[in-house]
């Protein structure tokens, strides 16, 4: 009898330890590899508004310098890193006509990406966004200097696994970035 006991505890063990692998091996497929954020993702497209950017502006701005991202380590989490930020904001920059030729940088922007904040975990995952952007006029003096916070969330039905959640939301709190930084460029007043 005690050895039929024995030999039913080791067969509900040994079942128990390969059910708790084959959800950890399900997870692990179901989570997938993190991606770094897409730069046609986090561009803005072209957008009417009823207020045009200064002609100042217009065929005059360069992106200069963008620094503070980070690469994506594929066993942990998506980032944003400097060369995907230039070139989602170049590419904004060039759909709202606002890109000067190569030597005719009126304008040039320096962008300093302060962080990102992420969740571990959530079926809607929110990313905040901190990025600092710095144009210069002319004469090389700082003309505007914002620091913009930028929230955008990735709901559960836009994506199952939650590693692309969150590339979502970096993309769509890059892009929600740059959308608030070209409303202060409207706004704004250039010599």
């Amino acid at each position: 009898m005690i050895g039929r006991m024995r030999n039913t505890v080791g067969k509900v063990t040994l079942l128990r330890s390969g059910q708790v692998l084959f959800a950890i091996v399900v997870l692990a497929g179901l989570s997938g590899c993190a991606m770094s954020a897409d730069p046609a993702a986090m561009a803005i497209a072209p957008q009417a508004s009823d207020q045009p950017f200064p002609q100042p502006f217009l065929h005059a701005m360069c992106v200069r310098n963008v620094s503070g991202g980070e690469d994506t380590n594929p066993l942990w989490v998506s980032k944003v890193d400097d060369k995907g930020f230039r070139a989602a904001m170049v590419s904004s920059l060039d759909s709202a006509e606002l890109s000067g030729s190569t030597g005719g940088c009126s304008y040039p922007i320096d962008i300093n990406l302060l962080g990102l904040s992420q969740p571990a975990m959530g079926f809607d995952m929110t990313v905040m966004s901190h990025v600092n952007y710095k144009v210069y006029d002319s004469s090389g003096q700082p003309f505007l200097l914002e620091t913009i916070d930028a929230p955008y969330t990735a709901k559960f039905s836009d994506a199952f696994a939650g590693t692309e959640r969150l590339k979502l939301a970096n993309e769509g709190s890059i892009r929600k970035s740059i959308q608030m930084f070209f409303d202060k460029l409207r706004a704004s007043k250039p010599k």
